[in-house]
């Protein structure tokens, strides 16, 4: 019991830490770590007020290790971004790449359509946040302080959800990236009430994005497995694009493999951390 205690609260830190990476996927994380579907169905239980305890125990666990690698990523997995993006991206790389040999087994009916609007709905936005931009907070309105702001959050919580596709990217299209990442490594201290006002609304839009997609996921789940499984396959498939290592770095063909090697060790640890083989629905 005790190390499924531990798995939860690692399978939070790591999504903790994909969330403050734009590109990488919470989504995607709770898929390598076999916690995806666990979370939907518990969510959507906290929804309709009929959570059980263990479930409880089990999203409490999962939501500190996601603030702790929140913490910990915005102040020392962005430096490990900024200086060796090549060794960081491969390393992601590795973690994707072999989670979809374990979905490859879940999928056992092939769809087409499913595939590819999973497919280019995370490549696409990667192409556009090329042109991402910085908002000011002290030019921040009172309408967009509470309605713009948590409309934003509320995007990228449904896209964290959402294997492959990134929170932190969606912010960064929509202004608000660069400015959630530098309150949030000060953060609780040299931080000003304007700003914490801000981390409020953006939160309260996050909360209400993901219950959302929780919601529509769990009714997919119930009413169309192999659709939502092709879906996913695709999802993953495409995240593979935005972080690929040469798109932010370079490096030999030896440190490639070797970071992607780590990756999908880290991935073979988290399996066997498990009471039982990682199964991603």
């Amino acid at each position: 019991m005790s190390v499924e205690f531990v798995r939860f609260a690692l399978a939070g830190l790591l999504i903790g830490l994909a969330n403050v990476i734009p590109g990488v996927s919470g989504g995607t994380m709770a898929v390598i770590v076999g916690v995806f579907e666990r979370i939907i169905n518990v969510i959507n239980s906290l929804t309709t007020l009929k959570i059980k305890k263990y479930d409880v125990l089990f999203l409490s666990l999962l939501a500190i290790g996601i603030v702790l690698g929140l913490l910990f990523g915005s102040n020392v997995l962005v430096v490990a971004f900024e200086k060796y993006p090549y060794r960081t991206y491969a390393f992601f790389y590795g973690l994707i790449l072999f989670s979809l040999y374990d979905l490859k087994d879940e999928v056992r009916r092939f769809r087409m359509p499913e595939f590819i609007l999973g497919f280019f709905i995370v490549v696409l936005p990667y192409a556009l946040a090329h042109g991402g931009f910085s908002r000011n907070l002290r030019e921040v309105s009172a309408v967009e302080m509470y309605v713009l702001v948590p409309a934003s959050g509320a995007l990228a919580g449904a896209s964290t959800v959402l294997p492959g596709l990134s929170g932190s990217l969606v912010l960064m299209l929509l202004g608000y990236y660069h400015r959630t990442i530098e309150i949030v490594s000060r953060f609780p201290f040299k931080v000003t009430g304007q700003e914490i006002l801000f981390l409020i609304s953006l939160a309260i839009g996050i909360a209400l994005g993901i219950g959302l997609i929780v919601k529509l996921l769990s009714v997919w789940l119930e009413r169309a497995r192999t659709s939502i499984l092709n879906f996913i396959l695709g999802l993953l498939t495409g995240s593979l694009y935005p972080i690929t290592p040469g798109f932010h770095g370079t490096g030999n063909t030896v440190t490639l493999l070797v970071w992607i090697f780590i990756g999908a060790g880290v991935l073979f640890v988290l399996k066997k951390l498990g009471t039982r083989h990682l199964k991603v629905i």
